[in-house]
């Protein structure tokens, strides 16, 4: 095994011994360092909440962007505990869970089912409750750093899901799970490659948007649903909402604007633990205020 994979294996590991609350305090001092120091994820940040929160005075960004920086941070420090079953299981009865019998009823229909998700709260939580509970297939871009993509395969095959790439041999696997009444839940609110989406609006921003979702919604005629994950206050577990299913249009346009809408309601419940530290507007009109970051 690589020196590299060792290395990260054993942070891993060490991250995943540290008691949840002193994590959490870990999360504060950290998140700190970052919000003092000049780096490009508080660069990014502070540039999409600009273009988001436009109606909020300077004082109210940078507070907003301290509590984003905190949560990023968990996000790093919270990935022993989620990549490690055995960790896990020491949160597990922290974690709360509301309306899954909404995507139950749906699953009952004799219908599959699409979750789909924001990068809100730690989305890695919501991966370790459905693998926990439902047959799971979940679709991904593997990532550059190959002990990275390892580690999240292993850890989330071990967990229960089906993890598949976003390629030709993906999608067909993907289509045959909701044909045969199961499970497909995709992060879709990422910013896909050239050709693979549309121009939408998210906060009143233009957005290139990944068009998935509708074209899976109209080859599978498949019942939708929103899943999203939020921490709750001082380090007391987390929450985890599933909506009524929603009227995703298979018309690809509306689909995507519908898709963005029902994932604006979902952040502003808590927008200071979306994951703003990603170049958001990228492949828009709204690039070159990247430029240099």
């Amino acid at each position: 095994m690589p020196l590299s994979d060792v290395l990260f294996r054993v942070l891993l590991s060490f991250l995943g011994s540290i008691p949840y609350p002193i994590l959490y305090r870990i999360g504060k001092l950290l998140s700190f360092l970052i919000s003092v120091f000049p780096n490009k994820h508080k660069n990014i940040t502070k540039v999409n909440l600009g273009l988001v929160f436009k109606d909020k005075t300077i004082e109210e960004r940078r507070e907003l962007l301290k509590k984003s920086l905190f949560h990023s941070s968990m996000n790093f420090l919270e990935s022993g505990m989620v990549w490690n079953k055995k960790n896990f299981k020491k949160i597990e009865a922290n974690i709360d869970i509301f309306n899954v019998e909404a995507v139950n009823n749906s699953l009952g229909s004799d219908r599959g089912v699409l979750l789909i998700t924001p990068h809100l709260g730690n989305i890695e939580v919501i991966i370790n409750y459905l693998g926990s509970e439902f047959d799971c297939t979940i679709p991904y871009t593997k990532p550059k750093n190959s002990t990275l993509d390892k580690v999240i395969t292993e850890s989330r095959n071990s967990l229960g899901v089906n993890m598949v790439n976003i390629d030709s041999s993906g999608i067909k696997q993907i289509l045959s799970t909701l044909k045969n009444n199961k499970l497909v839940t995709i992060a879709s609110d990422q910013v896909p490659k050239e050709g693979s989406g549309i121009v939408s609006s998210f906060f009143e921003n233009e957005i290139y948007s990944m068009t998935l979702v509708p074209k899976l919604k109209e080859k599978t005629h498949c019942g939708v649903h929103v899943v999203c994950c939020l921490r709750k206050e001082n380090g007391k577990g987390f929450n985890i909402y599933f909506s009524d299913e929603i009227d995703i249009s298979s018309g690809v346009k509306e689909g995507v604007d519908k898709m963005n809408i029902e994932f604006e309601n979902c952040i502003m419940k808590a927008p200071e633990q979306y994951s703003w530290e990603y170049k958001k507007f990228k492949r828009t009109n709204l690039n070159s205020l990247y430029k240099g970051i």
